[in-house]
């Protein structure tokens, strides 16, 4: 056992886990109205425009041109463009790291092909623009696309909006912070923050710190104020492998725990 445990150690000088945050998600399940495989027609986008009428997805309070589509938003008209811009999001967190995910794909125009192009707009930061592959009328899946920004701050607003073309269906978008946490080799540390990394019900803390733990899919599960010698009740928690961080005397520790 004394073996096993040893070559737990090991691995553990090396891992690492990505940690993220979702701090908004939107599938507009709300624009129930209206349809995203045709351009005409009772299959068509729903005609109102949902920001005369007053927005119906929380997430997006302000924009423009933006229709119900069957699930999606249909961003746009024939020659104006679409946009949504979020509520004030906390995009400092994580170092500044965040991304910008959605689904989309090109106005559908019968008989023909589409494409479209997507920007999206933070506060302080340089704007990104992708673009939409072309994909003929009979095509109905989406195209993920992905957009990674650095410098995130507080109270800041994200635009998302169609450039030229001016038309375009987006769906499922997710505002997520993202960090790589390292598990740093306790013997290269100044301070070991953790005693105890087999834990049962407890881990016991070498050092004052403010502490977050986070599961092998780098979500967090449990923060708390500790103190040296102090014990955090895990009991509740599944079995499994963990990474606990913190800042102590200034320098950043991470250590990996196994949970029984």
């Amino acid at each position: 056992m004394k073996k096993f445990y040893s070559l737990i150690a090991a691995i553990a000088l090396t891992a690492t886990v990505n940690a993220q945050t979702t701090l908004l998600s939107e599938d507009f399940a709300s624009y129930s109205a209206g349809g995203n495989t045709a351009s005409s027609g009772l299959a068509a986008p729903s005609a109102t425009d949902v920001y005369t009428d007053g927005s119906n997805v929380s997430t997006f309070p302000t924009g423009t041109k933006v229709y119900a589509a069957g699930g999606m938003a249909k961003f746009g008209s024939s020659s104006v463009a679409g946009s949504m811009t979020t509520g004030t999001l906390d995009l400092s967190t994580d170092g500044g790291n965040f991304k910008v995910t959605l689904d989309a794909k090109g106005w559908i125009q019968t008989g023909g092909t589409a494409a479209g192009k997507i920007t999206v707009e933070v506060t302080g930061l340089t704007a990104q623009t992708l673009d939409i592959p072309a994909q003929p009328s009979s095509l109905t899946a989406t195209t993920p696309l992905t957009f990674n920004f650095t410098g995130g701050t507080a109270n800041s607003t994200i635009t998302i909006k169609t450039t030229s073309p001016t038309r375009a269906f987006i769906d499922n978008v997710m505002v997520i912070t993202t960090s790589t946490l390292s598990v740093l080799d306790p013997s290269k540390t100044k301070a070991n923050l953790v005693k105890n990394t087999v834990v049962a019900n407890e881990i016991i803390f070498g050092a004052a710190a403010n502490v977050s733990i986070y599961n092998a899919a780098g979500q967090m599960v449990k923060t708390a104020e500790v103190s040296e010698n102090s014990r955090l009740d895990v009991s509740a928690l599944p079995k499994g492998n963990y990474i606990v961080t913190g800042l102590v005397k200034g320098q950043a520790v991470s250590q990996k725990i196994i949970k029984k």
